[in-house]
């Protein structure tokens, strides 16, 4: 265990060996999260945020506002999923908590990728490290002002995916258990993108999977596209019939 401190840009400054596994943020302990928990969370986030050519082409003006809003949309999205599969999970006797959450591979792929592990050994992109870092800290600390706008257009999302399911739309899981778009231009955010071959505007599809579509439509809406990602909340058809993760 080790003590972490980072200054106000999200940059780890200092690494306290044998001492409390906290993370100081601003002279300040981030509540509610270890600094274990906390870095491998950044680290998820490090792994599953866009790269600076695919920024480039989504956002050419302002590529590292693209990076810092799917940062931020990423790390809220964990934090919601955690929170409702929490409360579903108390209803049911058990418990999930963020140790659960920063070690489910069945919720995140990019855990143990390469990127993942790139985020602890230095190098890589340090713009995305630090955001990763920023975004968790911010949200666990309440410091909500400048992060406000994506909590607002995020609207509970839980989910978030990227090139995958603009490559093989009908053929992803998201498509199987049924997506609706809240808006149409959701679908195009790969539409101009040349650095990702393969890539399609997609729509909204209802669900794919026979038993899912014996009962609903659709089990997920989207919210607001970030960077390379969509977010995705649960549909209120999928949450009328009680799914809530």
């Amino acid at each position: 265990m080790a003590t972490l401190t980072y200054n106000t840009n999200g940059v780890l400054v200092d690494r306290r060996e044998n001492g409390p596994d906290v993370a100081v943020f601003g002279n300040v302990q981030v509540p509610l999260i270890t600094a274990s928990q906390l870095q491998r969370y950044a680290a998820i986030i490090y792994a599953e945020a866009s790269f600076p050519g695919l920024l480039r082409e989504i956002n050419p003006a302002n590529p590292t506002g693209e990076l810092w809003r799917e940062v931020v949309g990423i790390a809220i999205c964990m934090y919601n999923y955690v929170r409702n599969k929490s409360n579903a999970f108390i209803k049911a006797g058990r418990v999930y908590g963020i140790n659960d959450l920063v070690n489910d591979v069945n919720y995140v792929k990019g855990i143990n990728s390469p990127k993942f592990n790139e985020y602890f050994f230095g190098g890589g992109d340090e713009t995305k490290r630090s955001f990763a870092n920023l975004a968790v800290m911010k949200l666990f600390s309440r410091q909500l002002e400048d992060i406000r706008p994506v909590i607002l257009s995020i609207q509970q999302a839980a989910y978030w995916d990227g090139n995958d399911l603009f490559r093989r739309f009908r053929d992803h899981y998201r498509a199987k258990q049924g997506f609706e778009l809240s808006n149409p231009a959701h679908g195009w955010l790969y539409q101009k993108v040349t650095v990702i071959p393969g890539t399609q505007v997609i729509t909204s599809c209802p669900a794919q999977d026979p038993k899912v579509a014996a009962r609903r439509q659709y089990t997920f809406l989207s919210t607001m596209t970030a960077g390379g990602s969509i977010f995705f909340r649960i549909h209120p058809q999928a949450a009328a019939q009680g799914v809530s993760w």
